[in-house]
């Protein structure tokens, strides 16, 4: 569990792209300059090592080219563990414990593939080019690369990213460092070799595994959309929120979980994502506590109020209804109003 905490920590810290000089450019224009220009750098091999503090630390070696990723990757006690997608095929493996698994990349498995270094820049930057105040420090040299200090200060406590200093190689804009701050979480990554352009064999992206690898291969099924027709014969008749609320039904999903047939409704407020209702059968026996001061429909309900997940939770006429909060702005007492209008969806 550790190392998936670990690589989604990664997520934010590695790559921008390419951009030409940039001395006359404010940081952020810097910073739009990245976004514009970062898909043209598409083959490399890198070397960096990362500490998340409190966790531990990790080296690794990267391989990239047209998209084709291999990652070996050490921890402080030895143990490594490898990752390789040839476009077609992800493949996991731990030599250590001698097994792994495999799964297919297909076209609609864009979350559950992990972004190239360049998409998580896209992603990064996207994601604080306004959230972030940012400023220009003092350059140096990593990996024997000039680079660019940018410095992001993030305007509100709490933010999900934090605050974030990086370094960009000035000629590829490849982010060679990155020192990540949130309010549980202190990550540092630094590259220690950088070779852009680097001529890869198409060998680093096959896997030579042992004959007796336990290798276990992971059948990831995607959620498809449905009618609100085919939802009610999953269901039976359930409760929904209406057009009169305000907020637009986008989707309804089957989530493809045969044990409890569970459905989302994603649901837009002026074109931006604001919840998600997911209704589906529970296996468990167990109710709410009746204690709860908290009800809906008379029925007592759970609030989980976490930084970064807000969720309401009930059980209805044999169903569980749970109200993910997407939108920041969005609190329960407007959610527990909103639960007032449902009504059963035609």
């Amino acid at each position: 569990m550790k190392k998936v905490v670990y690589a989604a920590a990664l997520t934010l810290t590695l790559a921008l792209g390419a951009c030409s000089e940039t001395e006359q450019y404010s940081p952020q224009e810097i910073l739009n300059q990245a976004m514009e220009e970062t898909t043209e750098l598409s083959s490399y091999y890198a070397e960096y090592k990362m500490n998340v503090d409190g966790e531990g630390s990790y080296t690794a070696k990267q391989w990239e080219h047209n998209g084709k990723i291999r990652i070996e990757m050490l921890d402080a006690t030895g143990e490594e563990t490898l990752t390789v997608n040839d476009g077609k095929t992800v493949t996991l493996y731990n030599p250590t414990l001698n097994s792994g698994s495999t799964y297919t990349v297909t076209d609609d498995m864009e979350g559950f593939v992990r972004p190239t270094l360049k998409e998580q820049a896209m992603q990064t930057l996207e994601l604080i080019k306004d959230t972030h105040d940012i400023s220009v420090g003092d350059s140096e040299k990593i990996a024997g690369r000039e680079t660019y200090h940018l410095i992001a200060k993030a305007k509100e406590k709490g933010s999900l990213i934090g605050d974030i200093e990086i370094w960009v190689d000035k000629k590829t804009w490849m982010t060679l460092k990155t020192v990540s701050i949130t309010e549980d979480m202190k990550l540092t990554m630094e590259f220690t070799k950088f070779e852009p352009d680097a001529k890869i064999s198409a060998d680093q992206f096959v896997l030579d595994l042992p004959a007796d690898a336990a290798m276990e291969t992971i059948d990831v099924t995607m959620p498809t959309q449905i009618t609100a027709s085919e939802a009610q014969k999953m269901l039976g008749d359930f409760l929904a929120f209406p057009a009169s609320t305000g907020y637009e039904l986008l989707t309804i999903e089957d989530m493809e979980v045969p044990e409890t047939k569970e459905i989302a409704l994603t649901y837009l407020k002026d074109g931006e994502p604001a919840f998600t209702l997911s209704v589906f059968i529970p296996t468990d026996t167990e109710p709410f506590s009746t204690d709860s001061a908290v009800k809906v429909h008379g029925q007592p309900a759970e609030i989980t109020d976490e930084q970064f997940f807000k969720l309401l939770q009930w059980d209805e006429d044999g169903l569980r209804y749970g109200i993910i909060l997407e939108d920041e702005e969005l609190t329960f007492e407007e959610v527990l109003a909103l639960t007032e209008q449902m009504e059963v969806i035609q």
